[in-house]
């Protein structure tokens, strides 16, 4: 015979793991690995602000923003650090996504030539060869995409292949895969310490880049990404996450790039480049103190994509991003 007594632990054994007092909510967020732009997603989880919100936040590192879309899409994770651009383009198929904290200003790319094609000094010198893009349809293959047609080209006139970031993007330039890549910070500073001479024919990186490819100096690249449904049916766990990304991205502004460099993960840094310390310099610009959407961002991303991806591009943009779950401003 059940006793009276026993009763509440058989119904705590009930409860779902998510429910149970004293346990913390499971996140699980894909982040593009080795990336500035998502410095503040690592920031939050090493200096333990996820954790100081009651969460339990786990990282998938991934080789670009689009296989981390993938994986929200797919359903492996619940968040990922992807870019706003391909928040839209999710959201013109027909996919449930929102953006909901913005990470960074700028695209995080530049184009540059492989050190092995010191005949290649212009852009329109690209035409009928290979360039790299960290993985196909992603970010950076749209900024190709509009630098190209910026000079009278498109993608039809190049040989797009997917490289990755960090080592494997270096090695495909280093060994002559590409003629041309769209590197990422870091593997960029890393690979032009080591090649001094390497030729950049359009760095992005700057208010300058930036309007190159979007007409205006600042717009929303970078951003957390989940499901509308998600985000509805688990509001607290999503104003944690942007406290705890808030408390980042103040933590990142009030530092140095020296001391924010030395707080980056092991795997960022190559020995003697101090790539990580350049890259972060010319980021901190970019990087968001506070998250929140600018406005006539989603409008200014929108615009890039008909130009760049799609000319009938068509998606509701109040449905693509939210601040709800930010601080108010003071």
């Amino acid at each position: 015979m059940m006793r009276r007594r026993d009763l509440p632990a058989m119904m705590a054994a009930l409860l779902p793991s998510c429910l149970r007092p004293g346990t913390r909510p499971r996140v699980r967020i894909a982040v593009l690995s080795t990336s500035i732009g998502t410095l503040a997603v690592y920031l939050a989880k090493s200096l333990r602000f996820f954790e100081q919100e009651g969460l339990d936040v786990h990282l998938e590192e991934l080789s670009s923003t689009g296989k981390t879309m993938e994986a929200l899409l797919g359903g492996s994770v619940a968040i990922c650090a992807s870019t706003y651009e391909q928040t839209l383009q999710a959201a013109a198929l027909g996919r449930d996504v929102r953006s909901f904290f913005l990470l960074y200003t700028f695209p995080n790319n530049a184009l540059v030539v492989a050190p092995g094609r010191p005949l290649i000094t212009t852009i329109e010198q690209l035409k009928n060869k290979t360039v790299g893009v960290t993985s196909l349809g992603s970010a950076s293959q749209n900024y190709l995409s509009i630098i190209l047609l910026r000079h009278g080209m498109s993608l039809a006139d190049v040989q797009p292949v997917a490289i990755g970031t960090a080592g494997t993007s270096i090695a495909a330039l280093e060994n002559n895969k590409v003629d041309a890549a769209m590197l990422t910070s870091i593997p960029l500073e890393t690979l032009r310490a080591r090649r001094p001479g390497m030729k950049v024919l359009v760095d992005l990186r700057t208010p300058e880049g930036t309007a190159v490819v979007f007409g205006v100096p600042h717009v929303p690249v970078g951003a957390v990404v989940s499901s509308s449904r998600w985000l509805v049916e688990n509001p607290d766990t999503a104003r944690r996450i942007t406290r705890a990304l808030a408390r980042a991205a103040g933590w990142i502004h009030e530092r140095s790039s020296i001391e924010v460099a030395a707080s980056l993960p092991a795997s960022w840094h190559t020995p003697g480049s101090g790539a990580a310390q350049r890259s972060l310099e010319l980021a901190m610009p970019a990087l968001s103190r506070d998250g929140r959407m600018p406005q006539g961002g989603p409008e200014a991303i929108r615009d890039f994509l008909k130009l760049a991806v799609d000319p009938s591009l068509n998606v509701d943009l109040m449905k693509t991003y939210t601040n709800e779950f930010l601080e108010a401003k003071p």
